[in-house]
């Protein structure tokens, strides 16, 4: 049978791939948004700054950028690391497209049930190698996911092909010939698989846009049928479930870091459904699917290993990204 035996969350941000130097340029982005999701609602950067002040200009300076991004190096080679030793046969990965490849629709929850997965330019360094590289996906595992969740309540969308990573060409000025997957899926096989990606499953979920995004409640049910489905599973593999995302983006919060932090690490899922959804809006949206890991490794009794928590900072009214590294190892394993 099937075994649970590793569990991650990670950031992904394109912050990991920059410069300290090149950090602050990110800042103009932020001041030119109208929708900053803060503590459960938008707000301009003029009406962030006057909320907050200048309160973090003393971690912009070149020195602080500098220690922060060689902690969140030093952090990302730790969890490369954990997720080697874990000698891992299958993987879940979850995740989300942010309309690289579904610019006009927004399916609540997806899984990939084809066989070849695509990676290289033109995603940026951090995200791919610099050449075009092919990961063998699961379909066997993952129509028998669908299946299960299907009897389990669960409509889900089955993807059968990867379409056209529409983002490339906008953003980036190129037009692959191949389908590049979404960045939450290539930062994890780029910078904790080493590009040695194992057999996987691919799931998508609509974590950014309305009205369609799953609840952290549902979240939190889907990895109980999820744990459920992986140990019914009959072939003796070791399996990981790993989230990519997260914490709170674009404007920091660390109090709320901190606090959602304690709440997986505590297993609390009561406390985690009562924030309310207002609060996981943006890129701190991508916090729910850490529930479904929670949910996955809880039974093994793995505690959740923080390796490092970095506030990473671009302005002074505290946008910038929160880069939580955790994972989860069972015991036995």
């Amino acid at each position: 049978m099937a075994k649970i035996v590793f569990g991650m969350a990670v950031p992904h941000s394109g912050m990991l791939g920059q410069k300290p130097e090149d950090w602050l340029t990110n800042g103009e982005r932020d001041r030119n948004n109208k929708e900053l999701w803060f503590k459960g609602r938008t707000y301009t950067y003029p009406e962030l700054e006057a909320l907050r002040g200048k309160a973090f200009e003393p971690f912009l300076t070149i020195e602080e950028r500098t220690e922060r991004a060689d902690r969140c190096r030093k952090a990302l080679d730790d969890m490369a690391q954990a997720y080697r030793d874990a000698k891992v046969d299958v993987a879940i990965v979850l995740g989300k497209d942010q309309k690289e490849i579904w610019p006009d629709q927004s399916p609540s929850i997806t899984i990939y049930t084809g066989e070849d997965v695509h990676n290289g330019p033109p995603q940026r360094p951090v995200y791919a190698p610099d050449h075009h590289v092919v990961h063998q996906a699961y379909p066997d595992f993952a129509t028998y996911l669908i299946k299960t969740f299907q009897q389990e309540g669960f409509d889900l969308n089955d993807l059968q092909a990867w379409p056209e990573n529409v983002w490339m060409a906008q953003r980036q000025g190129m037009k692959p010939d191949y389908p590049v997957v979404p960045h939450a899926y290539s930062f994890v096989y780029h910078q904790i698989m080493g590009d040695d990606v194992p057999r996987h499953v691919p799931m998508l979920f609509n974590l950014f846009y309305p009205p369609t995004q799953p609840s952290m409640a549902r979240c939190i049910q889907f990895g109980r049928v999820l744990r459920e489905a992986i140990e019914a599973w009959p072939e003796d593999v070791r399996v990981a479930v790993i989230a990519s995302g997260g914490l709170t983006h674009f404007v920091n919060d660390e109090e709320f870091d901190r606090d959602v932090m304690g709440k997986l690490a505590a297993y609390d899922y009561d406390g985690l459904s009562a924030i309310d959804d207002s609060w996981f809006q943006s890129g701190t949206s991508e916090v729910k699917i850490y529930s479904i890991v929670m949910m996955a490794l809880q039974h093994t009794g793995a505690q959740m290993r923080l390796v490092d928590y970095v506030p990473c900072w671009r302005t002074e009214a505290g946008t910038g990204e929160g880069m939580g590294f955790m994972y989860w190892k069972a015991p036995e394993a």
